[in-house]
């Protein structure tokens, strides 16, 4: 008998291991949940190609949440105009008040003079907030709905464009793409004649100073050095074929862009934002990139360049002579100077969906070949994009605008690149110019006692009260 159950029990314990029981306790393995839409749109691009060849989505239910996305972006824009109409009544009010104040007497008491920097404070302060919530319904919610629509689409589509990667560089085909030749850059010719645009920059260049156009230098040679040594090594490491001068603007906005002839000019916003070299080097890249295809010069003649900066001065012209203007326009110029990207942001600056494709190409290959990492520009892309409510983040998609298409490009050309055993993603030297900038920022604001004004006759400094106090 006990011979028996001897035997039973050890063809128990064979066919338990056989079929993968371990017994009466062990749990059973469930497969891993698929995460949600909701938290895949919420994650980086680098990230979401990884998951694209593990996870499988449906076209309906894909489609269906970019309805949903859809509806976000609109009621987030009715929200935002409900928001404008109350600062709109608000501005109406204080100027009632104003003119309440202005038929009291022919000049002002103590009090009533008080009172009057009171309202143009509040005036001053309701203008900026309006000013921010137009850009972020015109642009903001715009740019974080096609950002998620993007990485949806990335997901969907990206796993067969790897698959085609792949055999393309297996059959030997790699190098018929446009610009696959990329073993010979600086000796092919991208853009035929570049030194033809040279003038064309001067030009533009010299009539953009004369009407007050660009932010000022930022006056450290530590930094504009880096930036320029920087620029040199990329530059060496593409196709252009012309001199390159580069400046670094003082300004908060969040960007660079180039002039046709190798004018480029990166914005001190731009390199406190980027959080490691290849991310500065990457946007470099492609705005050299724009110089060496020659896409400012292939779209604009000078007849039309005159005629951009023309309306700009007339807008100029309106806000430095206190005229008429939009509230938009002098939030444009008096803070972070988007103005430069109403008026430079197509033609002169080279940018169509054509040729914003071939910089993002042209771009990463610069950057494989300066040994950098070429998905620089994508990190810093995506974190453009991702970021919420930050109205100067804006300005960078007014000049590297659409999504999907781009991205998907970009990445396509990162994975035909020959991989490189290492890649250069951060410098000490660039952590340490980030943190001279920082400390030049605060010296600046602090001996700064007010923003200059670019309106005549706001000479009202609102940041402290009567007599000199702080508020």
């Amino acid at each position: 008998m006990r011979k028996a159950l001897a035997v039973l029990l050890s063809f128990s314990l064979s066919f338990s291991t056989a079929v993968g029981w371990a017994g009466p306790t062990a749990p059973v393995a469930k497969p891993a949940a698929q995460p949600k839409l909701e938290e895949l749109v919420e994650k980086p691009y680098l990230e979401l190609l990884e998951l694209s060849t593990k996870i499988k989505l449906g076209e309906k239910q894909v489609e269906s949440f970019k309805k949903k996305l859809e509806d976000q972006r609109d009621s987030e824009r009715k929200m935002l105009k409900q928001e404008e109409k109350k600062l709109e009544d608000q501005l109406k009010e204080a100027r009632k008040q104003l003119a309440e104040l202005n038929r009291r007497s022919s000049r002002d008491t103590i009090e009533m003079a008080d009172k009057r920097r009171d309202i143009h404070c509040r005036i001053e302060e309701l203008e900026k907030k309006l000013s921010e919530t137009k850009v972020m319904r015109e642009t903001t919610a715009q740019v974080a709905y096609e950002n998620k629509v993007a990485k949806l689409d990335l997901l969907m589509l990206w796993p067969k464009e790897l698959a085609k990667i792949r055999e393309d560089i297996d059959s030997g085909r790699a190098r018929q793409r446009q610009h696959g030749n990329v073993e010979d850059i600086g000796f092919r010719e991208v853009g035929k004649d570049q030194e033809k645009d040279v003038k064309l920059g001067q030009d533009a260049l010299k009539d953009m100073r004369q009407m007050g156009l660009l932010p000022p230098r930022l006056e450290d040679e530590e930094i504009n050095k880096y930036v320029a040594d920087l620029t040199r090594k990329i530059a060496s490491n593409s196709d252009i074929k012309v001199p390159v001068q580069v400046e670094v603007l003082r300004t908060e906005e969040i960007n660079g862009f180039a002039l046709p002839g190798g004018f480029l000019f990166i914005n001190s916003g731009l390199i406190s934002k980027a959080e490691n070299e290849s991310e500065l080097a990457g946007v470099i890249a492609h705005e050299l990139a724009h110089v060496a295809a020659r896409h400012g010069a292939r779209l604009m003649r000078r007849a039309t360049i005159a005629s951009l900066l023309f309306q700009s001065a007339q807008i100029a012209a309106l806000i430095f002579t206190g005229g008429v203007v939009g509230i938009g326009t002098y939030y444009a110029l008096q803070y972070g100077f988007f103005g430069l990207g109403l008026v430079l942001n197509l033609q002169l600056l080279g940018v169509s969906r054509e040729f914003e494709l071939e910089a993002d190409q042209l771009g990463a290959q610069y950057l494989w070949k300066a040994g950098y990492d070429p998905k620089g520009f994508i990190t810093f892309f995506d974190k453009m994009a991702s970021e919420k409510g930050y109205v100067r983040s804006t300005s960078f998609f007014r000049t590297h605008p659409a999504f999907g298409e781009r991205i998907a490009h970009t990445f396509k050309e990162i994975n035909y690149l020959p991989q490189l055993e290492d890649y250069r993603v951060d410098s000490n030297e660039f952590q340490r110019i980030k943190q001279r900038l920082e400390k030049l920022n605060k010296e600046m604001e602090e001996k700064d006692e007010r923003r200059p004004s670019l309106i005549r006759g706001r000479d009202v400094d609102c940041e402290k009260k009567p007599g000199g106090k702080s508020r």
